[in-house]
């Protein structure tokens, strides 16, 4: 094509034909000015493609993550529910509403401090948010929600509270409490080398008389309704989650 071009110059240069000649030279100009925009139009194309293959990546990234949250939500529901309802039962028998054996008692109380804490599965959106992709997607309140709710803290937070407040507890100050009840779920030190600690099957402590102290019952019923934050937080969050969940799969569908 070049030496095709040559050849036209060259011919018009020999018949003196100037204007001519440099009418040719811009138009052959304006050809090649156009064709570098054609080329940079489709490598741009060509880029975009490849930006938006990757944000549709991890944003199936982000459902999967998402998906995994609701799994741990769900198992978290149900191992505070079992404390609440422990709980509940200790103060029932308190109350004389129930009658649930020392042991039952025991464990219940034991459970209290057992907790488990949440964290976000956020690699997903941290490697879209720190690549810069969050911004280039082109439902911008879509990507407003993403940000919103990696960004809000209120469950891990609960958690965090529960945490504490069962942390704070001082045994010290129940001599009521038999110290070797804490070993009662010693079947989990079996692991340890040369343990030969003997607890016995039963609780030492008499937890229908140790739940009568004050300072116990404030405990319990400071968690009670530190349980309440939790459950309200775990129930607002999982919807939060099938809401994103929903409407990413309603961008990746158009």
């Amino acid at each position: 094509m070049l030496k095709i071009f040559r050849k036209i110059r060259q011919k018009l240069l020999q018949q003196n034909r100037v204007t001519r000649y440099l009418a040719y030279a811009v138009g052959e100009i304006i050809l090649v000015v156009i064709g570098i925009l054609i080329a940079l139009q489709l490598n741009i194309q060509k880029e975009e493609n490849k930006e938006k293959i990757v944000i549709e990546q991890l944003l199936i990234g982000i459902q999967a993550d998402l998906k995994l949250e609701v799994e741990r939500i769900d198992f978290l529901q149900a191992y505070y529910g079992d404390i609440t309802n422990g709980i509940q039962q200790i103060l029932l028998n308190y109350q004389g509403k129930e009658s649930n054996t020392n042991q039952d008692l025991g464990q219940y109380f034991l459970n209290t401090f057992e907790f488990r804490k949440f964290s976000k599965f956020n690699t997903n959106y941290q490697t879209l948010y720190g690549s810069g992709l969050l911004q280039e997607i082109e439902d911008k309140t879509l990507s407003e929600e993403i940000i919103t709710y990696y960004s809000k803290q209120f469950l891990e937070w609960s958690l965090e509270i529960y945490q504490q407040k069962a942390s704070t507890f001082d045994f010290n100050d129940t001599p009521q409490f038999h110290p070797l009840d804490k070993l009662q779920r010693g079947a989990n030190y079996q692991f340890i080398p040369d343990f030969r600690l003997g607890v016995g099957d039963q609780y030492a402590t008499d937890f229908k008389e140790f739940i009568k102290d004050p300072q116990v019952l404030n405990f319990l019923v400071d968690l009670l309704h530190q349980s309440e934050l939790v459950f309200n937080n775990l129930k607002t969050y999982k919807e939060t989650n099938l809401t994103l969940s929903s409407r990413i799969q309603k961008y990746l569908d158009q």
